[in-house]
């Protein structure tokens, strides 16, 4: 009588119980062979034994019997990334209040629907569509998310089952892209305050350290500058000062996009460097100080907090002036560039960045604009005064980040703890990972 392999035999009984594995039909094969009690046991119809055990060959057997040792090998592969995910999917779920957020879209779908709202205020009107737009954002990836885990969850039963190591790899691909997708999405939903999703303006001045902290101000410009490009955000120069040997006194940086403020806002603080200064003949170590404060812009598109910052002609004063600098021709020779004051609260600002002095003044007062919104937010939350409080001296001591480029190469954010060696990267514009690790300290602290 011809003896058929475990395979075989699995396909032979497949119309009848497609669930069968190598265990139990090697348990089958045992027990028909020995007539045993046991059979009564099985999961599959005891008739079945007695038929095909006798031709379930020893070698099978064998292969059966490390069966489960192959499947907890797949388990322990998945296991890490699994765990994770649903970690990340329970912190996301208590972000925010999705069956609230799912409440308020439907009442926002029915207010814009209305046939008479766009006539009677067209205002509102932008503003229920903005905020039912960034609900349907938010809830159709945190859905997708939810989606792909069910379908991950499925087949990785399938997979348990069928015990296939190729679809084990594309399941443990598939939860390493959603563990990536899960911890971006649940950083921008700590972004969860007013003004996280607009653009901001940084502004850059130079501390402690002469001539080398106002080249640590055209450095930490082009680390920003690059940062914004790199995450496609539109980033322009508005007003710099000239150092007097080298690099700049100042120099304030407007990056349009969304969630650049939210993303920038930790930024605000006191940078410390420390290299062997090229402007010293001795070339010794210097360190050097720059301090930068980050304002939150707003956009005119009829939204309630934009309106609601309003100047009145009579609290600003304006002077205009030549601008400074390379520019051409016309630029050095007309009184281009603006200076605003704000009388109330004494807030200056400069633009020359622009060709024309029209052109500066508008960019000007969005700077002034962006001030006073970032006052009004700071006064909103004085419960939270620790994170937008005045900044310290710009000098020893004070810093939030070190970079370190001599003896050794470090940069470390003294607020989170995290830190690198590859300082080139970093002050070339790879900022996220210090962004994120901020983030993620100050939303621990707020919930703590």
């Amino acid at each position: 009588m011809p003896r058929l392999t475990l395979p075989q035999v699995s396909r032979t009984l497949k119309p009848a119980r497609a669930s069968f594995t190598f265990r139990q039909l090697a348990v089958a094969s045992c027990n028909g062979s020995n007539r045993s009690s046991r059979s009564g046991n099985m999961p599959f119809p005891a008739a079945v034994i007695p038929r095909y055990a006798p031709f379930i060959c020893q070698s099978c057997r064998s292969l059966a019997s490390e069966a489960p040792r192959h499947k907890k090998d797949i388990l322990f592969s998945i296991t890490p990334d699994r765990a994770e995910v649903s970690r990340l999917l329970t912190l996301v779920e208590g972000r925010n209040n999705w069956a609230g957020m799912r409440a308020e879209r439907t009442d926002l779908l029915d207010k814009v629907q209305s046939d008479t709202l766009w006539q009677d205020d067209a205002d509102k009107a932008i503003v229920y569509q903005k905020r039912l737009s960034q609900l349907e954002d938010a809830l159709n990836e945190y859905d997708s998310y939810l989606a792909k885990h069910d379908e991950i969850t499925d087949l990785l039963e399938l997979a348990q089952e069928e015990q296939d190591p190729a679809l084990c790899d594309d399941i443990t691909a598939d939860l390493h892209s959603l563990r990536e997708q899960l911890e971006k999405f649940s950083l921008r939903l700590m972004m969860s305050e007013e003004a996280d999703r607009n653009g901001c303006f940084l502004e850059l001045r130079a501390g402690a350290g002469g001539a080398e902290a106002c080249d640590w101000v055209s450095i930490l410009a082009r680390m920003y500058e690059r940062w914004g490009v790199s995450q496609s955000h539109d980033v322009k120069v508005v007003d710099d000062v000239k150092g007097e040997v080298a690099g700049l006194k100042s120099a304030t940086l407007q990056i349009n996009g969304e969630y650049a403020y939210g993303w920038c806002k930790h930024e605000a603080g006191v940078h410390r460097f420390v290299r062997m200064s090229p402007f010293d003949a001795n070339n010794k170590r210097h360190t050097s100080f720059v301090s930068v404060q980050v304002y939150p812009a707003f956009e005119s598109n009829g939204a309630s907090d934009a309106r609601s910052i309003e100047i009145p002609p009579g609290d600003i004063k304006i002077d205009v002036m030549r601008a400074q600098g390379a520019g051409g021709q016309h630029v050095n020779t007309t009184e281009s560039a603006v200076r605003i004051v704000h009388l109330p609260t004494g807030i200056m600002v400069t633009c020359q960045s622009q060709r024309s002095q029209h052109q500066n003044r508008a960019v000007a007062l969005q700077m002034l604009q962006a001030k006073l919104y970032e006052r009004e937010l700071r006064a909103k939350m004085q419960a939270k005064a620790d994170q937008r409080a005045e900044l310290a001296d710009n000098a020893w001591g004070s810093q939030i980040r070190s970079y370190v480029l001599h003896p050794y190469k470090m940069i470390k954010d003294v607020r989170t703890g995290y830190e690198r060696g590859d300082v080139d990267k970093v002050l070339d514009g790879d900022l996220n990972a210090f962004m994120e690790a901020a983030l993620l300290h100050f939303g621990r602290k707020s919930m703590g």
